[in-house]
Parts: structure tokens; sequence; C-alpha cells
């Protein structure tokens, strides 16, 4: 029998390879080997299956993306490992809900709360840096621009180059940090 788990994770799966459309009842259950009876052991029906994994999702990227960026108390160091952690997402996968959420509005609810969170900790990093709130929050914006092109247009194609811009935007900051005095040169 399968786990809830394992239904979250073989949903990401049919995301990343087929897109929003394929996520259906039936190619998950037959990718499973489970019947639909299993499944709805664990969800009451499709859109609570939809609700459970979007919830899961943002919960566990959120939760990640919070206590990674509380690991340090240097911003640039924060601003690392949170570059790590934007290039190990599951980029086909948010890609396909970043299209989902252009034809659902509870997708689109969520979808723009992990935006919002994933900006928020970013904002925290920039404004350790910079003197200037609008400056801060052009930065973290910056950021979550890279990567919801990079998923956009990409979709998890080439992560080298989604590293080679988010590089980018780290080196600017750490010379930012460093005309301040914060940071020695890495």
């Amino acid at each position: 029998m399968a786990s809830k788990q394992d239904y979250f994770d073989t949903a990401f799966e049919l995301l990343s390879e087929q897109g929003y459309s394929a996520l259906k009842q039936a190619p998950l259950c037959k990718r499973l080997r489970v019947t639909t009876g299993s499944f709805y052991h664990y969800f009451e029906n499709w859109h609570d299956f939809t609700s459970q994994l979007l919830e899961h999702w943002r919960t566990e990227r959120t939760t990640q993306l919070v206590e990674l960026a509380q690991q340090s108390k240097d911003p640039i160091d924060q601003l690392d490992a949170l570059l790590q952690f934007a290039l190990d997402l599951p980029h086909r996968a948010e890609a396909a809900i970043r299209v989902w959420s252009k034809v659902d509005p509870e997708v689109r609810a969520v979808q723009e709360a992990v935006d919002a969170q994933r900006l928020e900790v970013v904002l925290r990093a920039a404004r350790a840096i910079l003197d200037d709130e609008d400056e801060a929050l052009n930065h973290a914006r910056w950021g979550l621009y890279l990567l919801a092109g990079y998923q956009e247009l990409d979709s998890g194609e080439d992560p080298a180059a989604l590293e080679w811009v988010l590089r980018r935007l780290l080196n600017e900051l750490t010379e930012k940090s460093r005309e301040k005095g914060n940071v020695t040169p890495i």
C-alpha cells in the first residue's frame, strides 16, 4: 500500500515529466500500482488530494527555506545557502504548478503565498546588507524574478544557467556588503 508521501512524490514526478494536465487520479494510481480505493484511504476526493498536495509543497518548501536562512547570522552566507536551495528545487514540477496557477485560483493563491514567503526570506538577508529598503526589496525581487523566469522558460533543463545568474546577484550583494565593511572577500 502506498503512503500519503508516495502519492505526493508521484504527483511531483507526473508534474515534472508531463505537466499539470497529466496530474489525474488514474495515472497517479497506475504509477503507484494501487487501486483508486487506496487513494480514498488518504483523500476524500480529487480536490482534497490537490489541496493537500499544494499545502504539502508550500509547507515543505517554506519550512526548509526558513530553517536554511536561520542557520547562519551572516546575510551573505544566508544568501549563498538560499542559492543552493534554489538550485535543488524541483523546477519542472514548480514550472507545472506555475502553469496550473494560471487556470486555477486555489493554485494561484498557494503559488502567490510561496513566492511571497520566498521573497520575504531573501528580503531579510538583503536588508541586512543594504541600507535602503527599496534597494533591498528590488534585489530580493530580482532573485525571485530570476527563479520564476528560469522555471517558466527553462524549467530545469540547465541548472548551471540558473546558478550563473543567481551568482551574479549574490556577487553584487557581496560587493555592496564589502563597501559597507561587513564582509571579507570570498
